[in-house]
């Protein structure tokens, strides 16, 4: 199918606002991702079911056992709850159900799992994953940009920034701002209501 159409079939679902939105941080991808070519590329991976995603080690804070969450009442199941971390309070996601990579049956926290503190200027949250994440670095010309129709689907799949092809597997490379920022704003105004 030829770009102009499948970006045609991306403004059928969403509002224009949004299609541009989306259309500017796929750009933003793309330019991330050409900068990388020829550097080497510190990474955090991490598996969620059969999938293993990765995020750039300057956002990861530091990983640690789980520690108690508090649920928090009208939010998300994935939105598993609060946690004190330090002085702090954090929210906690878990991405393997936020993501659909659950059966339902094993939840990362109720198997002791791993939260990984991520941090930008914006905010600070953990992400639960059910082992210890890895830490590696790779060639930036291993990282290839996502298509728009990938980077553009409705809903959550904009927090995919490209793919990294290694060995015999796929690795998601994922933009953990845009990955969080949609959550963070949504339990906040959750609490305040």
């Amino acid at each position: 199918m030829p770009a102009t159409k499948k970006s045609n079939s991306l403004k059928t679902l969403l509002s224009e606002a949004e299609f541009k939105r989306r259309k500017g941080l796929h750009k933003r991808f793309v330019a991330d991702i050409t900068a990388m070519r020829g550097q080497t590329i510190h990474l955090v991976a991490f598996q969620l079911g059969n999938e293993k995603f990765t995020i750039e080690i300057d956002k990861v804070n530091r990983v640690i056992v789980t520690p108690k969450i508090t649920k928090l009442p009208k939010t998300p199941s994935y939105i598993r709850g609060v946690s004190q971390v330090g002085k702090s309070s954090i929210i906690n996601i878990d991405l393997q159900e936020k993501l659909g990579l659950s059966d339902g049956t094993e939840s990362v926290v109720n198997n002791n799992g791993y939260t990984i503190i991520v941090s930008s200027e914006r905010f600070t949250i953990g992400v639960l994953v059910p082992e210890v994440p890895s830490n590696f670095k790779v060639n930036g010309d291993l990282i290839h940009a996502t298509g728009l129709d990938l980077a553009g689907t409705p809903e959550d799949e904009t927090y995919i920034k490209g793919l990294i092809h290694m060995d015999d597997s796929t690795l998601y490379f994922i933009d953990i701002d845009e990955l969080i920022e949609g959550d963070r704003m949504e339990a906040r105004s959750l609490i305040n209501s």
